[in-house]
């Protein structure tokens, strides 16, 4: 495992701008188990500050309320990264977009370089959106516009 730092590099920003697979992992507080989501629409807004949009009937933002620490992990970069940063809701419930979602900011506060001894990443993950290619679109923009407001 790598060194921890405090801030995303440039090249981390760069790639994190909804089109990569983002994990979510949060601890509920009363089960004491973890939990975890893929997520597609996150964006690292800064250095030290990621944004990302969920379903706002998710259960992640009452467990984020509650307890708003929690683990971002992605593949890129030729490596496997984790994020550990705390969780606020920016906004509970967007208006006037085709879904309703909840948008949280997430303060960094620690970057590791997780993947095993002697690894490295010669393949990134792809993903295709398997829904209508034009509301696929409309969504994407919905949301990096409601993102970076």
């Amino acid at each position: 495992m790598g060194k921890p730092v405090e801030a995303l590099s440039q090249d981390m920003v760069s790639l994190i701008q909804g089109s990569t697979i983002v994990l979510l992992n949060v601890v509920h507080r009363e089960s004491e188990r973890v939990y975890t989501t893929a997520l597609s629409w996150v964006y690292a807004i800064n250095e030290r500050k990621i944004r990302f949009a969920i379903d706002a009937k998710s259960e992640f933002v009452s467990i984020l309320e509650r307890n708003p620490e929690l683990v971002l992990a992605f593949i890129g970069l030729e490596s496997v990264y984790s994020i550990v940063g705390k969780a606020a809701i920016k906004m509970r419930q967007t208006e006037g977009t085709t879904l309703k979602l909840a948008i949280l900011e997430v303060d960094v506060q620690e970057v590791r370089d997780i993947i095993f001894y002697g690894g490295k990443v010669v393949t990134e993950p792809s993903f295709v959106k398997t829904y209508n290619a034009e509301l696929a679109k409309k969504l994407d923009q919905e949301v990096k516009d409601i993102i970076y407001r």
